[in-house]
């Protein structure tokens, strides 16, 4: 039994890294950056109609606008997850859960590719300490705020891992498929910006892999395709927010990549810090920014890689400098914004140029397990400079910990953030963003018709005075793809997507106009998909369940 405990005690390190990253949200009321408390509140609003409608809607009721879609473009999926459990419980206890997971997904997603490298023991559980202290991955969960991308990065290394022992197995094994159409499902149904780079730099790597051994690849093409026929599981679990993602997109008022801006949390003055906090450069700037690579631990996987090289297999070494030059190329990203706008359209909408740190951390963490697999070939001489890489690690706990209780918070506390579903939190700024684009722009020449916003509806009905016929503007924020409107005919938007309508004239009687929400065929073939989806998944893990049952 005392011989377990010791071969089993690092285990409990994992643990211990992600309490420690947890304890702000534990252990205070704190609201940190205007992102998370907004993104609190779109969690609760989600909840709400849960609750209201006996299931998650594409839109936000709220003062901004009624029927404003959201949810349909941004992280619909993980809002209608973290939704159930916040009106099944509370939104805090969502967040509580959304960040535990997303932090287990990155540790363990690092751990299990060292272990399937050859990394043993304590030793393997260092890439993914290393992973999820790296500045702007502590940064995203509170000095940013940003509860989606939080959670959809983090998934990466879990998809990696769950895919290369998904091809090297002797078998198909359920754990191994239950991460990697899980990690699938939340990549694509998160975060849009992080979906489309996330995706992109995992077919990258998949590439990279392929071309570095070749005729592994082709021995395992079989199960190569079921890679593919897993991964179109988990995208089709998210289609019916993907359908009006894909076909309404161009439709809305945010079409083009905004400009790139706040580069200067990338200059190589503050990039290649060694330390965090090193200053705001953008004191109007809500959010508590340390975007440094983790400088320490790519000096450290240059230095021992090259010292084992010898020990690195020809396949790995091949990976090896694949990585550094995807991570060198990404770099030049940061450091060159310009070269954003070479990208095609769908990468420009990057925003920041710190977000593509993400995947060279990726890189980074990814050369850092390389090396610690050759040390593993010569685990005596390996001792000095496995402990210095652990107590990189720790010095970077250490800044994790202290940069967490330095945000700022933007609200009194999380009360105030979930007030009421109707009025935003004060932290809000967003615009209407997905609001329409694609009518024409009509002025009006009545008085506005405004649909009041009150109980959570799937419609809404209101009444406009007697008067002549005329166009009004409405609060209505999409377009009649998305909605269906009775009593007043649509004819165009206002410049920031609100809907006009033309009124009939009425002598002496209120005219009544009633909105709900439509569903394209598209859209309904999406949800058909998505329940179709999780019906086969839930199937199959209970067959091969069975199975195994039957078999003992």
């Amino acid at each position: 039994m005392l011989r377990r405990v010791r071969e089993k005690w690092h285990w409990l390190l994992p643990a211990g890294v992600i309490f420690g990253l947890l304890t702000p949200l534990l252990f205070t009321d704190r609201t940190f950056s205007t992102d998370w408390g907004n993104h609190l509140w779109l969690i609760w609003v989600q909840g709400r109609n849960i609750g209201d409608l006996g299931e998650p809607s594409y839109f936000l009721q709220s003062s901004l606008s009624v029927f404003y879609p959201y949810y349909a473009f941004y992280g619909g999926s993980i809002y209608a997850l973290l939704g159930g459990i916040s009106a099944a419980t509370s939104a805090e206890a969502a967040v509580v859960f959304a960040y535990a997971a997303a932090l287990a997904a990155a540790y363990l997603g690092w751990t299990w590719i060292a272990r399937q490298l050859g990394v043993r023991g304590w030793r393997s559980q260092l890439p993914g300490c290393i992973a999820v202290t790296a500045p702007l991955a502590v940064t995203n969960l509170y000095g940013r705020g940003d509860i989606p991308e939080a959670i959809a990065t983090s998934v990466i290394p879990l998809i990696a891992a769950s895919a290369l022992s998904l091809i090297r197995e002797p078998r198909l094994r359920l754990r191994d498929a239950s991460a990697y159409v899980v990690g699938i499902g939340v990549l694509t149904g998160t975060h849009t910006l992080t979906l489309v780079w996330g995706t992109t730099f995992l077919l990258l790597c998949a590439v990279l892999l392929v071309a570095c051994n070749w005729r592994a690849a082709r021995d395992r093409l079989r199960r190569g395709f079921a890679l593919v026929g897993l991964g179109a599981l988990g995208i089709a679990i998210n289609a019916w927010i993907l359908m009006p993602l894909v076909l309404y997109h161009g439709r809305l008022v945010e079409r083009d990549p905004d400009p790139i801006g706040l580069t200067a949390y990338t200059d190589p003055e503050r990039l290649f810090s060694l330390f965090r906090n090193v200053g705001d450069p953008y004191p109007i700037v809500t959010a508590d920014v340390n975007a440094q690579l983790p400088v320490l631990a790519l000096l450290w996987a240059l230095i021992c890689g090259a010292a084992y090289w010898r020990f690195i297999s020809p396949s790995n070494r091949k990976v090896a400098l694949g990585l550094l030059g995807l991570g060198t190329a990404l770099l030049l990203l940061v450091l060159s914004p310009s070269l954003i706008d070479e990208l095609p359209k769908a990468l420009r909408f990057i925003q920041f140029p710190y977000r593509v740190l993400t995947y060279v951390d990726l890189c980074v963490v990814g050369l850092v397990t390389l090396a610690l697999a050759a040390m593993e070939r010569d685990p005596t001489s390996a001792r000095v400079p496995v402990f210095a890489l652990a107590a990189i690690a720790l010095f970077n706990f250490g800044l994790s910990i202290d940069q967490n209780f330095k945000v700022r918070s933007w609200l009194s506390g999380r009360e105030e953030a979930l007030a009421t579903p109707v009025q935003p939190p004060r932290s809000w700024y967003a615009p209407l963003q997905f609001a329409d684009g694609s009518a024409p722009l009509v002025e009006p020449d009545l008085p506005p018709l405004e649909v009041p916003v009150g109980q959570i509806q799937a419609s809404y009905r209101t009444s406009y005075p007697p008067g002549p016929a005329g166009i009004a503007e409405t609060n209505i924020a999409t377009g009649t793809y998305l909605v269906d409107v009775s009593g007043a005919q649509p004819v165009g938007r206002t410049e920031d997507g609100r809907m006009v309508v033309r009124l009939p004239a009425s002598a002496d009687r209120r005219r009544v106009v009633e909105v709900k929400a439509a569903l394209s065929p598209a859209m309904i073939v999406g949800r058909w998909l998505t329940l179709a989806a999780l019906v086969v998944a839930v199937a199959a893990a209970a067959l091969v369940l069975a199975r195994r049952r039957r078999a003992t």
